[in-house]
């Protein structure tokens, strides 16, 4: 027994002396960190745009932190899945501002998930700074809410300009139940019809939807010249044109930018092509783009699917780093506001970058066409 205890003993000696569980008697330096917080979808449907452009505002982050923060300060993202539904956006943004208690939140990607968010963060004095969200109502959510993503306002008024110059004098029009997709309807059906065109039908989804047979043979049956289609998620989207050809439409299809996805063009050439898709005019060359471009796809082993909408966001976590820096590397919400207001040929990785007094950016647009598997400026 004796033996035993003193192998034990001598057992414990050499653990204390290992180190063990013992604090280690030198300390890492005390390095501050800056939380902010992120919304995106990051499940469901929505995933497919909100993962990349995630990925894209993760670039931005470790670069700044790789060139010793902001101020010295490290910057940190607590990221909540907002699923590109108002529902989980009102409940992202309601954790962000009352349990981590940040004052920026970069997000949403969806129109419906940061329009549901917007009432929270503007009554807490939170900045909503928003890559990709497109609804026309996100101009007036508040004083606290800003986007780099364009207003559907621009985007189906470019395409309702398109159609009618390519002589569609019928348009059939075809929307998911959301407020993205909704307000692309809503403008496109408006300017096209001021420009004398008609809209022949208009139907809608709903987002649980997988079967869209009945709205291909309306469309067949009244046989319009042209049809715009405005999903929100591009699994839907893919669903209902594959569903629409083979009911046999043959004519053309318009659309926005979530079914010009690079990889889902690249993944689907043969059903999209000749598909027409609007969005905001971004050269991939500049050298901030080409550099985050080429990074994406290095470390993800894919282009960039929605480059221009990555872009906007890679661009807001350099907005908030120098909103930051001109205080002094103190965060403060009111200051970050001010000097997004003011923020003018901002020459970011979208290019140039002007904010206006809704809080909206000043941007262009091309119209694209999938040709062989590619995406072509046709205008």
């Amino acid at each position: 027994m004796k033996t035993i205890a003193t192998i034990f003993l001598v057992l414990l000696v050499f653990i204390a002396a290992c180190g063990g569980p013992q604090e280690t008697t030198t300390t890492a330096p005390d390095v501050s960190t800056i939380t902010i917080g992120g919304m995106h979808p990051l499940t469901g449907g929505g995933a497919a745009y909100g993962i990349p452009i995630q990925r894209a505002t993760e670039i931005a982050v470790a670069e700044i932190n790789d060139a010793g923060g902001i101020n010295g300060q490290i910057l940190k993202i607590i990221w909540e899945d907002s699923k590109c539904a108002p529902k989980d956006g009102a409940t992202a943004a309601r954790k962000l501002v009352d349990v981590d208690n940040v004052d920026v939140i970069l997000g949403g990607v969806c129109s419906g998930e940061t329009l549901a968010a917007a009432p929270i963060t503007e009554e807490a004095g939170v900045i909503l700074l928003a890559p990709s969200a497109t609804s026309a109502d996100i101009t007036d959510a508040g004083d606290y809410v800003f986007r780099t993503a364009p207003s559907d306002a621009f985007a189906a008024k470019i395409a309702a300009e398109y159609a009618w110059a390519q002589g569609y004098k019928t348009m059939a029009i075809v929307s998911e139940n959301s407020d993205y997709a909704q307000g692309l309807r809503q403008v496109f059906r408006d300017n096209y019809k001021a420009l004398g065109g008609s809209v022949a039908i208009q139907e809608s989804y709903d987002p649980k939807s997988s079967d869209f047979k009945t709205i291909a043979l309306k469309i067949v049956g009244v046989y319009p010249d042209a049809v715009y289609v405005a999903p929100q998620t591009p699994d839907k989207g893919l669903l209902l044109v594959k569903q629409i050809r083979e009911n046999a439409y043959e004519e053309p299809l318009i659309t926005a930018e979530v079914l010009i996805g690079r990889n889902i063009i690249k993944e689907n050439a043969e059903l999209l092509e000749g598909l027409v898709g609007v969005e905001v005019k971004f050269d991939e060359d500049n050298t901030k783009a080409a550099a985050l471009l080429q990074n994406y796809e290095l470390k993800y082993g894919e282009a960039a699917p929605f480059p221009a909408f990555m872009a906007a966001a890679y661009d807001n976590v350099y907005l908030i780093k120098d909103a930051i820096e001109a205080n002094d590397g103190v965060v403060d919400a009111d200051q970050i506001r001010d000097y997004l207001y003011a923020v003018e040929d901002y020459n970011g990785a979208l290019g140039s970058i002007t904010i206006d007094e809704n809080g909206d950016p000043i941007l262009q647009f091309d119209v694209k066409k999938v040709v062989s598997g590619n995406l072509v400026v046709i205008r």
